[in-house]
């Protein structure tokens, strides 16, 4: 039997929540004040519609939403949604006991600004496929035609994508199309069980040569120590960071759009002025140590090889930078100890989504005064924020950027000092 509820406040994912008598109720594509029908489910309502419409709704932009599990919030007025992930911060930082800090308004990157993705394909039979994004917690596949999110090249991208995958997906063969837009053309990486035959390497081969890629390879995920495999490069990838052509290898990893590369990059070279030597933890290809290695000698601390060796040869081609070293280290099994760190006037660290503790623990340890913080889940960032002011740093401004649009993911960036 459905329900008339009302939506009393927006969550943590992006759910319409209502507080009942039986605990909340999570309403999915709903919105703080919305008047709505739903069926629910244990704590889940299912939206079947929407009887009074709050002030915080808007028109979607892509005609794929709510089915689509990539998008959650394209429902959500642009004031009311900024407000919103600003919170996500702001509320994160008061459940760790910091009350009192600065949080500047959301960096928003525009819409056609993602410059990578993945998209998943499943053959269905007779030159039929499914090529899209999973639906919310479901692994079924939505069919995608468009995506206001992904740069305008990958977007129109996908209709040659899904006509060559007509012609080569089996009845229920999977596939993972990982794209990065590179500068200079997409990179194109093919995922999938077993090993690539002669025919569809020259297929695949031709498909980057029509479509102009600048490179296209084989991932088979059936091996133990899966590698990607090269097919075809027309060119070699690049983008650029702080104006430095930099190249990067297959499956890196780069900010999700360039716009927040940029303000991520803006604040960071803010706390490197008059600063000789930065070591850079979880450098990957070099996001952050060619920008800083304008004015400062940086050290590279990075795990992937392939991105290692890229951010290597990027820099050996600059002239205009000063001294770039490199070190292949894993900084979860081996984090630098504080007698390394102290030989650094300052650290950036940009660790994974669940964060560097032990790499964290041995930066309060060592005797650095400035330390920059870039993280992409407020929880792991508010835990250590609290712990380097318990050891002594000053908390900066916390700066929120949103590269992940209608979503409740979050890139932050903040400078402690002591």
């Amino acid at each position: 039997m459905n329900q008339k509820l009302i939506i009393d406040e927006l969550g943590g994912n992006g759910d319409g929540i209502v507080h009942s008598d039986h605990g909340p109720i999570y309403v999915p594509f709903s919105v703080t004040g919305d008047v709505v029908e739903v069926t629910v489910t244990g704590n889940k309502g299912r939206l079947v519609a929407v009887e009074q419409p709050s002030p915080h709704r808007v028109i979607a932009q892509c005609a794929h939403f709510t089915k689509c599990g990539g998008c959650a919030l394209q429902h959500v007025s642009e004031q009311y949604y900024k407000s919103w992930k600003s919170d996500l911060i702001k509320k994160a930082l008061i459940n760790h006991g910091l009350n009192d800090i600065e949080v500047a308004p959301l960096k928003m990157s525009p819409l056609h600004s993602r410059r990578r993705t993945s998209f998943q394909a499943i053959g269905r039979g007779n030159g039929k496929i499914v090529l899209g994004y999973a639906q919310k917690s479901s692994h079924n596949l939505v069919d995608v035609t468009m995506c206001p999110i992904l740069e305008t090249r990958i977007a129109n991208f996908i209709n040659p994508l899904r006509l060559f995958l007509s012609k080569l997906l089996k009845k229920q063969q999977k596939m993972i199309i990982q794209i990065t837009n590179g500068k200079n053309g997409l990179d194109v990486i093919f995922k999938a069980k077993g090993e690539i035959s002669l025919d569809m390497r020259m297929d695949l081969a031709s498909f980057a040569a029509e479509n102009d890629l600048a490179r296209i390879s084989w991932f088979d995920t059936g091996l133990k120590k899966p590698y990607y495999e090269l097919l075809a490069e027309l060119r070699k990838p690049y983008v650029f960071f702080q104006g430095k052509k930099a190249f990067f290898p297959e499956g890196a990893f780069l900010q999700a759009t360039v716009e927040g590369q940029q303000t991520l990059t803006e604040v960071m070279l803010s706390a490197l002025q008059g600063v000789d030597t930065v070591v850079d933890l979880f450098s990957g290809c070099g996001t952050f140590s060619i920008a800083a290695a304008k004015t400062a000698n940086v050290h590279a601390v990075e795990n992937n090889e392939d991105m290692l060796n890229a951010l290597k040869n990027s820099a050996k081609l600059m002239t205009d930078i000063r001294k770039v070293t490199t070190e292949l280290r894993d900084l979860f099994l081996r984090p630098l100890l504080p007698h390394e760190l102290n030989e650094y006037d300052v650290a950036i660290i940009d660790p994974p989504r669940a964060g560097a503790r032990n790499q964290m623990t041995e930066i309060m340890n060592s005797d650095l005064k400035k330390l920059i913080m870039i993280s992409c889940n407020p929880v792991s960032f508010a835990r250590e924020a609290r712990n380097l002011v318990k050891a002594g740093f000053k908390m900066g401004t916390v700066i929120p950027v949103d590269q992940f649009l209608f979503t409740s993911h979050l890139e932050i960036i903040c400078i402690f000092e002591r």
